[in-house]
């Protein structure tokens, strides 16, 4: 087995980019309109309705 030699504030690091990456990302207000819309499956429609509401292009009035 090999070993692998850190200096305190490497581990540190490394400490700290696994807890954040284990956090849950929060959906944004496109995603959840399209989750709404069409429902909590991938689709090429949902992801094609994402793009279009981050351009500011549809879903500017509603509530999600």
């Amino acid at each position: 087995m090999k070993t692998i030699r850190l200096t305190e504030s490497e581990l540190i690091d490394l400490i700290e980019k696994v807890i954040t990456e284990k956090k849950k990302k929060k959906k944004d207000r496109c995603h959840r309109c399209a989750d709404q819309s069409y429902g909590s499956e991938t689709s090429a429609y949902k992801s094609g309705a994402m793009v279009k509401c981050r351009q500011g292009k549809i879903w500017k009035g509603k509530k999600c």
